[in-house]
């Protein structure tokens, strides 16, 4: 995607709201507009690796949304804020100053702590989508930025972004008035040298189509799950085309049933290596020019891949699982038991989900997780183990485990009568095998 000219007035901005902060808009080099020396009220100590490394930090903030981008030689990006909180958060990552502050779009999950990053750091440019919204968060948010007129604003359009030494193409949007505020996010394409990675807001299916017929989405290292892994923010044909290695969702305790199984399957299924942060907390991947990266969480690297290595399979079309053929059916068995005699309500261990391992060798499960459709989900303890063909039951209500009965401790029932989705995640929280019913 080629670079556009265009350039910025930096006249005060205070009282104008959104039209007049709209005509900041002016002339200036794409190319080098985020590479020119930033003037700021306090000296940048970015976090800085000697040997040239793009990280891209996915912040634990719950069910809500931030992406910290920290290039080579010092420029940041913070892409989205969804939490009121994250100022500290951020500061404990290194940062003092952000080069591009970025909404995707105005829902609070992803905007909710912009006005609180706008008061506490020096910021050179805003960039949002162009839509206004009614909510009180949003009307913070206009007021952070009119007090501050220094920055400048950036309505997305398609355009190359430089930060440092990393491009970041910024993809066509919707029409304005055609769809909903999630489908016209803000998506990026962060590239640098071979290493490329694709954020996506909360597009959903019609977003995705739109940018696969503008030809914008091309092979990636990582994904941003679109949508906090909703079943929304996929397409089979959209995974076919950006056969991503790495998927992050961004993820919190929630009432959406996010992640929800559909997509969790098919991010297993392209053959791409699924994090989340409601499971491993601040998930950071790094990434080199040759196209090699790492991925890390809790001070550990989790997962390492070369820039020469096949991206993810392609995605077949949907099949019923608990048959052979899912993922895992071949190494496990997951079978459930919903209907619990009398009123399930008052006898939640009537109901109960049965593993089997179909493997000659005992299988350590400590950490393990298994969930139904709703996100009610069972840690297996530490030193849990499942033996050579053996099974274990778990319980939904409580009682004392033995090593073959475990109980998640719920006093109602969780499993639905009437068809659920009991999925089983091992302790990198890939999916281990998916059970519809």
């Amino acid at each position: 995607m080629a670079g556009m000219r265009f350039g910025i007035t930096q006249e005060p901005l205070v009282g104008r709201g959104r039209e007049r902060l709209r005509r900041a808009l002016a002339v200036a080099s794409l190319a080098t507009l985020l590479a020119a020396p930033v003037v700021a009220a306090v000296p940048s100590s970015p976090v800085v690796d000697p040997d040239s490394v793009l990280r891209i930090t996915f912040l634990d903030v719950g069910q809500a949304e931030a992406i910290l981008i920290q290039a080579p030689g010092g420029r940041t990006a913070l892409v989205d804020a969804g939490r009121d909180d994250i100022v500290p958060l951020l500061r404990q990552f290194g940062v003092s100053e952000i080069d591009l502050l970025v909404a995707t779009h105005p829902h609070a999950d992803h905007i909710g702590g912009m006005a609180g990053v706008i008061a506490a750091f020096p910021v050179r440019f805003y960039m949002d989508n162009g839509e206004p919204h009614t909510t009180q968060t949003y009307r913070r948010l206009l007021a952070a930025l009119d007090a501050r007129p220094e920055i400048a604003y950036l309505e997305a359009s398609p355009r190359t972004l430089t930060l440092g030494e990393v491009e970041i193409d910024v993809l066509p949007l919707l029409p304005r008035g055609t769809t909903g505020l999630n489908d016209r996010s803000v998506t990026l394409l962060v590239r640098f040298g071979e290493f490329r990675a694709f954020l996506s807001g909360d597009s959903e299916v019609r977003q995705l189509t739109h940018l696969m017929g503008r030809g914008a989405v091309r092979e990636v290292a990582l994904l941003k799950a679109p949508h906090h892994g909703a079943d929304n923010g996929f397409t089979r044909e959209f995974l076919n085309a950006a056969r991503p290695r790495i998927v992050v969702i961004s993820v919190g305790r929630n009432s959406y049933g996010h992640p929800q199984s559909a997509a969790l399957r098919a991010y297993e299924a392209s053959g791409a290596t699924v994090f989340r942060t409601d499971w491993h907390g601040h998930v950071s991947v790094q990434g080199r020019k040759s196209g090699d990266y790492d991925v890390s969480f809790g001070g550990e690297v989790a997962l390492r891949g070369t820039g020469d290595e096949p991206h993810g399979a392609p995605v077949a079309a949907p099949r019923p699982s608990g048959v052979p053929g899912t993922p895992g059916e071949a190494r496990f068995r997951l079978r459930v038991h919903a209907d619990a005699p009398g009123n399930d309500h008052t006898n939640p261990n009537g109901e109960y989900a049965v593993i089997r391992n179909l493997m000659p060798d005992d299988r350590p499960i400590g950490g393990w997780l298994l969930c139904d459709g709703a996100n009610h989900c069972f840690r297996f303890p530490a030193g849990a183990v499942l033996a050579a063909g053996g099974q274990l039951v778990v319980h939904t209500g409580s009682g004392r485990a033995d090593g073959t009965r475990y109980y998640m401790g719920r006093r109602r029932a969780v499993w639905n009568n009437s068809g659920d989705t009991a999925t089983l995640y091992d302790d990198t929280g890939a999916v281990v095998i998916v059970f519809d019913y």
